[in-house]
């Protein structure tokens, strides 16, 4: 009888189960005879003291389907991973590199903070000049942009961008990127000519030149109007990771100094900090933390990359030119670790890239993204750890020298939107009375590492 209630089970499942517990409660079991009438008494079953062993049913497993990873894509410029819709969004949206001064004169700077790029390089005087880089964030203001120089063309070219400045170098020299811009193919948005004026105006609460502004949404919609922006950018994307991957090996660096001239001149001198918590870098300069004006946020960066590139004065009104063609040394800082290395471009349609001293191809963490592209014989120093790095020194303005590029007093044709409200933060610096005194290099500290500098052609420095 055990047997048929089992067999039960196996084809009646959980009814059967409860049949078969509700006749062992009651004690009894009855069959009916086959010829019917009553039913015959059958003895209970006897009970040994050893359980009853019921079969349970094996549950068939339900097959659930394994997600599949939504794809990411790279952006552009540095990296972040973006989803199919995010990319597909920007696919056809054009780089922007907007020329941003970097003069006594044109602090603060606006929009810096929401770069993805910015390369910070020599122009002439001493100065150097910023070429920011916009692909999937925007600007609302930037400001002071301007004029265009030879060495931030080939970064132009490298992204594909639309190129956003107030004039260029017309030397008629192997610096005279004004031609340039035109035999090179460039996407050109010049601020002082009518058809991208529109795009710019004047901040009336600082003096000309330093007062040139613009968004990267009027200069979308300049690139538009002119044409330029058809199609869809070419970029040769540079490989990324994630945070801290591949990198424990590489020696520390939570802190640098570097002065683009060959010892730590006060008004010229940058500190980064890396900060843990965020794993990005914090820009000190001109005597305390470096400070967007548009968002109040101090400039940090995932990746912070010293070039050392040999520069020459290229004509008689002191235009430095770089020589970005082959390659030279570079220091990768990522992680609060540097990555030792070689930076290599072949040609003006080439990418610039950068390699570790095995030879593989540097892999930067995905975020925005620095380059300071300094002279062989530059100060650059770096410390283990922050708590290393000397005091930052009060920053002493210096002397204005005359502004080689001329500039009118407003891009033409002239098109001024609202006034913009004035920041407290936004005032003309005082004129100089007197040139700073340099300051004698600090003694390294012992956990500095010092680069072995070599000669870089007379003037290079301003």
């Amino acid at each position: 009888m055990l047997r048929r209630f089992q067999l039960r089970w196996r084809f009646g499942g959980f009814v059967g189960a409860v049949l078969l517990l509700a006749l062992a409660a009651a004690g009894a079991t009855y069959a009916y005879t086959r010829g019917g009438g009553e039913a015959a008494p059958v003895p209970a079953a006897q009970h040994t003291g050893e359980p009853v062993q019921l079969q349970t049913p094996t549950p068939t497993p339900t097959a659930t389907a394994t997600p599949t990873p939504e794809p990411r894509y790279p952006s552009l410029i540095d990296g972040v991973e973006l989803t199919e819709a995010e990319f597909r969004q920007l696919a056809a949206r054009f780089p922007i590199g907007v020329m941003i001064d970097n003069s006594a004169l044109a602090a603060p700077q606006y929009g810096l903070s929401r770069a993805e790029l910015v390369v910070e390089a020599f122009v002439e005087g001493g100065i150097t000049r910023y070429l920011a880089f916009f692909w999937r964030n925007d600007a609302s203001r930037l400001e002071p942009v301007r004029s265009a120089r030879t060495p931030f063309l080939y970064w132009a070219l490298e992204f594909d961008a639309l190129y956003a400045h107030a004039g260029s170098a017309a030397t008629g020299t192997v610096a005279n990127a004004e031609a340039q811009i035109r035999e090179w193919g460039i996407r050109d948005l010049d601020g002082l000519l009518p058809p991208a004026g529109p795009a710019f105006y004047r901040d009336p609460t600082r003096v000309a030149p330093y007062n040139l502004t613009t968004s990267t949404s009027a200069l979308r919609e300049a690139a538009a109007r002119l044409g330029l922006a058809s199609g869809f950018p070419t970029v040769e994307v540079w490989p990324f990771k994630a945070d801290f991957e591949g990198t424990a090996s590489a020696p520390l660096a939570g802190a640098i100094e570097l002065s683009y001239r060959n010892q730590p001149v006060p008004w010229d001198l940058r500190q980064w900090q890396w900060d843990p918590v965020t794993n990005t870098y914090l820009r000190f300069y001109r005597g305390g933390p470096d400070v967007d004006a548009l968002t109040g946020e101090q400039l940090r960066f995932k990746n912070v990359i010293v070039m050392y590139v040999p520069a020459y004065v290229a004509d008689d009104r002191g235009h430095v030119l770089l020589e970005q063609f082959g390659e030279g040394r570079a220091q990768v800082f990522l992680d609060g670790r540097v990555v030792e290395g070689t930076w290599r471009k072949a040609d003006r349609a080439s990418r610039t890239r950068f390699y570790d001293r095995q030879g593989n191809e540097i892999r930067l963490n995905r975020g925005p993204i620095f380059i300071q592209m300094v002279a062989p014989d530059s100060f650059v120093r770096v410390y283990w750890r922050v708590t290393d790095l000397p005091p930052m020194p009060p920053y002493q303005q210096p002397a204005v020298a005359p502004d080689p590029a001329t500039e009118p007093d407003h891009p033409s044709p002239t098109l001024e939107p609202e006034t913009p409200t004035p920041s407290p933060t936004a005032t003309v610096p005082p004129s100089p009375t007197s040139t700073p005194t340099v300051t004698p290099t600090p003694e390294p500290s012992p956990t500095a590492t010092i680069p072995e500098p070599s000669p870089s052609p007379a003037g290079a420095g301003g």
